[in-house]
């Protein structure tokens, strides 16, 4: 299993009353209440929108171009974008804004860049963690920390969920492989979309051990995957929608 799910994280329907219905409607309720109030700068005074957030960022990346002498292209070098733009010091949530082109304020060049920055982000905090490669599964964990470290807009997304519920199941069977008779540490969200995703990881896992050819089974292709897709279709592509996301 975990070759495949290093391989579906290095990458980048059933109905909604059966979706649904797969959540406990009290786990369900209490997250969907938590979501609405981090999403919508409505429910949360004093957050910065989503458009706000991609306008401030749109400016910062101006005021390092006048500092560069010229806007970004395919020439510009990693001292360029850390040395004069210094794109490392934006947050998650700017950085985000950017690689997702919100609002149409950005270049393809600047969507790279923020996205190769946000790989960055993760790198360093797995490095961190586990400096000599001795504790894989203190790196998985840093990555579960990263992705929850996510802002409002990023946590919506369907990208986010699945991500999500892969590096939790990799964390998971890491730390139970290193520390046998010990269970790992509770990693887990609360968020009915990631654990119908974190189910999926089980039953691929069964499925190859009874398929003839393993390469056949993919995690898309099982129910819980297809309950997650719906459930987040039924809750979150409004919000998305909404945000620019979609």
């Amino acid at each position: 299993m975990f070759s495949a799910l290093l391989r579906y994280v290095g990458s980048s329907s059933r109905s909604h009353a059966g979706a649904a219905k797969s959540a406990t409607p009290t786990s369900w309720d209490r997250h969907a209440r938590g979501t609405s109030t981090h999403s919508t700068t409505a429910t949360n005074p004093g957050e910065k929108s989503a458009s706000q957030v991609a306008v401030e960022a749109r400016k910062f990346l101006d005021a390092g171009y006048r500092k560069l002498g010229k806007a970004a292209d395919a020439g510009t070098s990693d001292q360029d974008w850390h040395g004069t733009i210094r794109i490392q010091i934006l947050d998650r949530r700017a950085l985000y804004a950017i690689a997702t082109d919100h609002g149409g304020l950005f270049s393809n060049t600047e969507v790279k860049a923020a996205k190769a920055e946000m790989a960055s982000i993760e790198a360093r905090a797995t490095k961190a963690a586990d400096p000599r490669g001795t504790e894989p599964a203190a790196a998985a964990k840093a990555t579960v920390a990263v992705l929850d470290g996510a802002g409002p807009e990023e946590m919506a997304s369907l990208d986010w969920a699945q991500k999500r519920a892969a590096a939790q199941v990799r964390y998971q069977g890491l730390a139970t492989a290193q520390h046998k008779g010990r269970a790992a540490s509770s990693v887990e969200t609360g968020n009915p979309v990631v654990d119908h995703f974190v189910k999926a990881w089980g039953e691929f896992e069964k499925a190859k051990a009874y398929a003839h050819e393993g390469a056949s089974v993919h995690v898309e292709d099982m129910p819980s995957w297809s309950k997650g897709v719906s459930l987040w279709k039924s809750f979150y592509a409004p919000q998305a929608k909404a945000l620019g996301r979609l």
